[in-house]
Order: C-alpha cells, then sequence, then structure tokens
C-alpha cells in the first residue's frame, strides 16, 4: 500500500509503473543517447515522457542522479502535440502536481505549457521542433527529452541539442516510431557510436495477454487498417518503409548485403547518370545464372570533368567485361565518352516502367531472397533507394505522379541497367565496352 507522502512526492503513476519488455533496458541504461524506436501504441511515450522525464525531473529516477537545478527540454513536433501529447497525456499523468511551483504558458486556453518549475528547483521547458533550429541554441541544459521524429530540420536540431547537453555532460532520451526518411539518422543507428545506446518497443508486447495496457482486439484492428508496407515501422519500429516512399519494399536488412568477388561467369553491366553540379553517378550490377541483380560498385561524384570519371571508370573496372553501359540519353557527352574509351548505349527512360522493373526485383520470391541486392559498400545507393519519394500535392496543388528529383541518381542507373536488361534489350558482343 503506497502512503500519502510516497504518492505527494513521486505520485501515484510513477511508483505503480510497470515498464514493458523493452523499456526495462531503456530505463536503466546509462548511455548518453538513448533512442527509443517503437510502434504506434507501443508505450514508447508512455516509458520516455511519462515515467523516465518525470522521475528525473522529481529527483526518483531508480538509474540515473538528477543534478541539482536541472534544466530539462521537452520537446514534440509541434505546439499542439506539446500541449496534448507531452503535457495533457503523459506529463500531468505522471507528475504530481503538488510538486509544481508554477506553470508559464505558451497558450493557456489551449493548455500549452512553456515552462514549469517544480518545488526542488528543477525546471522542465517545452520545445516545438516546428521553431526551427534557432529554438534549440544559446544554452546548457541537463536533459533533453523529444517524442516522435522530428519534422524540421533535424539532423541541424540534434547538432543543437548535442551542443546544449556539453558543457553539463547531459543526456537525451528519444521516442519515436520511423516512419520518415532520416538518412543521417539511420546512418548513426546502423553504425551506432559507444555513446549511444538503442531500444525498440514493438506493439505486440503492448497486448493485455502479453501483459500490456492494450487490448488485443484493437491491436489487431489497427494492425489491419496499416499498408502492409508500413506495418514493420508501425508495429515494431524498424527503419522498413517510409511515407512517399518509391520502393517500399527496400529493407537494409533483405536487400544489402556484404560485398564478395563476383563470379568471372557473371555477366556484368554498367549504368551512367550524368551530372556535373548533381552528382556524376556510374553503377556497376552484376547478374547471377539464377538471374538475380548485385549492384557491387559505385563511382558517385559532383563537379568534375568527363575525363575524370571516365578515369574513375576505368580504375573500378580494370579488366572486367560488360555485357552493355547504358547512359542516360545526352548525345554530346555520349560522344565525349566515346573519345575518352568509353562506350555507351542511350539508356530506356521510361521512369514508371523502369521503377516497376526495380521494384519486380526487390519483391522477395517464393524462396526467401529478392532479386535485388546491394554491397554494403555502395553507400549511395543504398541510402538513395531508401530515400526516393513520390511527389506531394499540397492544398492547392495535385501531386505528379512522378518521383521527387531528389535521392534520384544512383536510382536512374538502377532504372536503365534493370529495365534494360528485363526488357530484353541486348546487343551482340561487338557492343561489349
Amino acid at each position: 500500500m503506497l502512503s500519502n507522502r510516497q504518492i505527494r512526492s513521486a505520485g501515484r503513476a510513477i511508483l505503480e509503473y510497470g515498464p514493458l519488455p523493452a523499456l526495462k533496458g531503456f530505463d536503466k541504461s546509462r548511455a548518453k543517447y538513448r533512442w527509443l524506436f517503437g510502434g504506434n501504441r507501443s508505450g514508447k511515450s508512455e516509458g520516455n515522457i511519462g515515467f523516465d522525464l518525470c522521475s528525473f525531473a522529481l529527483g526518483v529516477h531508480p538509474y540515473r542522479k538528477t543534478p541539482k537545478n536541472a534544466t530539462i527540454w521537452a520537446a514534440a513536433n509541434s505546439w499542439p502535440l506539446v500541449g496534448k501529447l507531452l503535457w495533457s497525456e503523459k506529463i500531468k499523468t505522471y507528475l504530481p502536481m503538488c510538486q509544481v511551483q508554477s506553470i508559464s504558458w505558451h497558450n493557456k486556453q489551449d493548455e500549452i505549457p512553456a515552462e514549469l518549475r517544480l518545488v526542488n528547483g528543477n525546471r522542465i521547458e517545452f520545445k516545438a521542433y516546428e521553431q526551427g533550429r534557432k529554438a534549440f541554441e544559446g544554452r546548457a541544459i541537463d536533459a533533453f527529452y523529444g517524442d516522435e521524429q522530428c519534422k524540421s530540420d533535424s539532423e541541424g536540431i540534434w547538432t543543437e541539442i548535442q551542443a546544449r547537453l556539453m558543457d553539463k555532460n547531459g543526456f537525451a532520451a528519444q521516442s519515436m516510431t520511423p516512419i520518415i526518411f532520416q538518412p543521417w539518422l539511420e546512418k548513426r543507428i546502423e553504425a551506432l557510436p559507444d555513446t549511444d545506446a538503442i531500444f525498440y518497443a514493438d506493439l505486440n508486447d503492448n497486448r493485455k495477454s502479453r501483459g500490456g495496457y492494450v487490448d488485443d482486439r484493437e491491436i489487431d484492428l489497427m494492425i489491419a487498417e496499416w499498408a502492409e508496407d508500413v506495418q514493420e515501422t508501425r508495429v515494431r519500429g524498424h527503419f522498413a518503409a517510409f511515407l512517399g516512399a518509391v520502393y517500399k519494399t527496400f529493407s537494409r536488412d533483405t536487400h544489402v548485403i556484404k560485398s564478395f568477388k563476383i563470379p568471372d561467369d557473371w555477366t556484368r553491366h554498367r549504368a551512367i547518370d550524368w551530372g556535373f553540379n548533381n552528382p556524376f553517378v556510374c553503377l556497376w550490377l552484376a547478374r547471377d545464372p539464377d538471374r538475380r541483380w548485385y549492384v557491387y560498385a559505385e563511382h558517385y561524384r559532383a563537379r568534375e570533368t568527363l575525363a575524370y570519371h571516365a578515369e574513375r571508370i576505368k580504375q573500378i573496372s580494370g579488366t572486367e567485361k560488360y555485357r552493355v553501359t547504358w547512359a542516360d540519353h545526352d548525345a554530346q557527352e555520349r560522344h565525349e565518352f566515346e573519345k575518352l574509351g568509353l562506350s555507351t548505349m542511350p539508356a530506356k527512360k521510361d521512369v514508371h516502367l523502369g521503377i516497376e522493373a526495380v521494384q519486380a526485383a526487390l519483391k522477395v520470391q517464393g524462396d526467401g531472397k529478392p532479386r535485388l541486392f546491394i554491397f554494403k559498400d555502395c553507400v549511395n545507393t543504398t541510402r538513395e533507394i531508401a530515400g526516393y519519394k513520390w511527389a506531394e500535392g499540397t492544398e492547392i496543388k495535385d501531386a505528379k505522379d512522378d518521383p521527387l528529383k531528389v535521392n534520384d541518381h544512383t536510382c536512374d542507373c538502377a532504372r536503365y541497367a534493370l529495365y534494360g536488361a528485363e526488357g530484353k534489350f541486348y546487343f551482340s558482343e561487338s557492343d561489349l565496352s
């Protein structure tokens, strides 16, 4: 039985909090930067903002000591979310109001706080990512708590948060469902620094049948409403599919593999996308006897001459022979490359049919494998295929039925090669280069 004194000091919600499996490790971790990825309603916000932030602010966190007169930042994407999610749903539930000395309001009418001053001298200051990077500059803090992905200059704001924590040797804890493509974050998680720790909260662990808090039928109905290509993210919190992605079935775990020596009897292809201010790209692709594709090398460089690119391609190619080297249609640049000793064929440029060819190759077949793999060393190809997105509409303008001309250079090369080959657009041995 909890005493009145315990409830006044720490709050009933904190004292009775029972973390789900993934959150036990999250709470105990002493890492400077903790990342909690989870599906919708997986308990990630409850654990991060409700229990972890509030117990730290009250000075009763079981695994972290709270400095005297600590300054804590709490952030969500917008001010309405600060009011609804951070304040009303989580902090107001977990923080005993008798421990709040004063509240400064960002918008009192809508109950959106700007700052809480606690009886113990600690402060919780609220931020909205939509304020931009400038709002996260200028002062030292002891802790940062963020909920959901930042949609406004996420990398820039994260850089500022790290700087704010430096002077006081503070820490950050961030919970999110990673549905938005953010290559800097995915790269950090893939090569996790020693300062970081990562945790995953699975929605299924929050079923009542598993000791969670959400009725099983309610979870089943939620999952059934989600598109199949986002379920991996919305259920388990894994980087698997992103809103608006062209290649929704692309997964690093499935399609990105360790490099190996390409056997001599496999057919080889190259594909080129011209660029100067934008990157000039060449991809090397091999095809095995089972008709599976492997992107095994890439050249990706901006603001260099054609002579430079030709030399690099020759160096990477060595003595290999290629079934065909596809290139964008620019006749002048193809002519210049011919003079530099590299013959090319004009690529078939139908964007939608090319995308279909790549989508078909990415699909996992009956044997559990896709027909397209990318070597781990081809970091630009991996990054761009993951970030290749359809154009979005606005309230006053319909979306074009075309992908954005961003993160598309290696994607164009992949289209040229796969659509050319899958369309049986082959040439005789005299066309080898």
